[in-house]
């Protein structure tokens, strides 16, 4: 079966789990519940060890308990990688294309203007970025600090070589 067809396939089926759920998943036992969200927890790419995650979960399948209907649709959900941790944020630092290309576009706006010292160009740069790349002004000016602070830590460091060459 191809892989496309298998992947319309699992959402077709996830879909249909989440239809039956319903408030069924309330009825399910706790600590079965438990077991099978930290399964899904430890799926993820920073999760922790996939076999302590999965102990209680192992030692409740195997045992002669019956499994009631909301703990199996919570199980086709773990296996149809609904219940994973979804992946955290990406950290940003100075060097992240998305910083860098909107601390460039708002120092290229600023150079457009003689007397770019002024609040009211930076204001209009940062509405100028936010208008172009959609970065909100607060997220701008951290990101600014952050680009600066990497400018001050470079040109510290080149002097430093500078010097020690001397």
């Amino acid at each position: 079966m191809d892989e496309r067809v298998q992947i319309q396939k699992g959402k077709k089926l996830l879909d249909r789990v989440h239809k039956l759920m319903g408030d069924e998943c309330n009825v399910g036992t706790n600590n079965i519940n438990h077991a099978i969200r930290r399964v899904g927890r430890a799926m993820s790419p920073k999760g922790e060890n996939y076999l302590a995650a999965g102990s209680d979960l192992a030692e409740y399948l195997i045992s002669d308990e019956p499994i009631d209907r909301s703990t199996r649709l919570m199980l086709a959900e773990l296996v149809l990688g609904e219940l994973r941790r979804p992946p955290t944020k990406p950290e940003i630092h100075a060097s992240t294309p998305k910083v860098i290309e909107a601390v460039e576009e708002y120092d290229r706006f600023n150079s457009l203007t003689p007397d770019n010292t002024s609040k009211i160009i930076k204001e209009a740069a940062e509405k100028h970025v936010f208008d172009t790349l959609g970065v909100k002004r607060g997220v701008l000016r951290n990101w600014i600090k952050l680009v600066r602070a990497r400018e001050d830590a470079v040109a510290k460091a080149k002097a430093a070589t500078v010097l020690s060459k001397k």
